[in-house]
């Protein structure tokens, strides 16, 4: 993907082809920039996602498996720091007519919009509670102290 290529809030890949059978799958490749890139401390960094999938007809419907990749940024859960990550999730989606809420997503016009699909993925990725390292001590380590030494220094 080249570093000129426009990003979208939207991935709209049209159907047309794979609904008449003159061609058996669509390979998308695109950058796409997250509406709402983040949650509670964890975000995609600048909201830009890659997307890969393929996309096939399966009855009906669309699928789209592939895989979304990006970078999160999160603040450690002990000092606040800055921690920044690979984000990258498996992208196993099914399009429908008539979808059915928090399962699959619409079809409108023999068109899906793979952006919403890959927000919802980088969102369920995101670190829940993320350390800078495993030996972070905190921003004030004497007086609160970390892990199973702090446990033991108190008597029990």
């Amino acid at each position: 993907m080249s570093g000129q290529e426009r990003v979208s809030t939207r991935l709209i890949v049209d159907c047309v082809r794979l609904e008449a059978g003159s061609v058996d799958r669509i390979e998308v490749a695109r950058r796409c920039l997250l509406d709402d890139p983040g949650v509670q401390g964890a975000s995609v960094v600048d909201g830009v996602v890659e997307v890969e999938a393929t996309v096939r007809a399966a009855g009906g419907a669309y699928c789209a498996v592939g895989r979304v990749a990006g970078t999160w940024t999160a603040e450690c859960r002990r000092c606040l720091g800055e921690v920044r990550g690979p984000l990258e999730a498996p992208l196993r989606e099914v399009f429908e007519w008539t979808p059915t809420e928090g399962e699959t997503w619409p079809i409108h016009d023999q068109r899906i919009d793979l952006a919403p699909a890959a927000r919802e993925v980088a969102m369920l990725a995101l670190p829940l509670a993320p350390l800078c390292s495993d030996d972070c001590a905190g921003p004030v380590p004497e007086r609160f102290p970390t892990g199973p030494a702090a446990f033991a220094a108190g008597g029990r």
